[in-house]
């Protein structure tokens, strides 16, 4: 039964879970985290909302950016329940395995066969935007959320990517300048599959209630690091 003791487990977990199930297990289990690095994702935590209220703002005056009118998408209208998706999260409550699947949302839009389609922000100070195998399961996962709540899902997601440059000019001892230059454009991503993620769930699950810790994923650098270094 679904009450607030259930179990969470958010869309970035289920992605550590397929990336390595045994560093999965031992931070639901443990609270053991892999190390954190440096990474870029303060760029996407300054202009996601940026880019929200961007789309609020296209939402509420009836428009839309050109591009989506190029691929004949529309933006998600009901915008009580996109705040909940965006706040709250998309939920799904598995009564077998007594947990509470969920995953917050940046966007949706609406293809003429009125089904939903996943749509992310994405932030990068690359020319070329690379769509990594984990950006797309994000995808999936947000798509998977939305059918297991009833949902008409298309099988195709899309991303709104911001690239931006960042050029910085010394003008004398005491001013720096900074100009940021942007490019936007929105990228589909085709053949999207969520039938997987109820295997994949049945295996996280197995995982989450073992005792032992499964094996380390073969590519992980964490687990990899981490046995090398017990060798010596």
């Amino acid at each position: 039964m679904k009450n607030k003791n259930n179990i969470k487990i958010s869309r970035t977990k289920i992605e550590l879970f397929i990336d390595c199930p045994r560093c999965f297990w031992l931070e639901i289990k443990h609270n053991i985290k892999r190390p954190e690095g440096i990474t870029g994702g303060f760029i996407g935590q300054k202009y996601d909302p940026l880019i929200k209220s961007e789309f609020d703002n296209y939402r509420q005056s009836f428009t839309k950016p050109e591009k989506l009118k190029e691929l004949g998408l529309d933006l998600f209208d009901d915008f009580e329940k996109l705040k909940t998706w965006r706040g709250k999260g998309i939920e799904f409550y598995h009564p077998e395995h007594n947990f509470i699947y969920w995953g917050k949302i940046d966007e949706l839009l609406i293809d003429k066969h009125n089904n939903l389609v996943p749509f992310d922000f994405k932030t990068t100070l690359s020319k070329n935007f690379q769509i990594y195998e984990s950006y797309k399961r994000q995808l999936e996962i947000y798509g998977y959320l939305l059918l297991k709540n009833k949902e008409k899902v298309a099988n195709y997601g899309a991303f709104y990517v911001v690239k931006i440059d960042i050029i910085k000019e010394l003008e004398d001892s005491n001013r720096r300048e900074t100009l940021i230059i942007e490019e936007r454009d929105v990228v589909l991503v085709e053949n999207l599959d969520y039938e997987k993620y109820d295997e994949i769930l049945e295996n996280l699950k197995e995982v989450y209630y073992s005792k032992t810790p499964p094996p380390a994923n073969s590519d992980c650098a964490y687990c990899s690091y981490f046995e090398k270094r017990s060798q010596i």
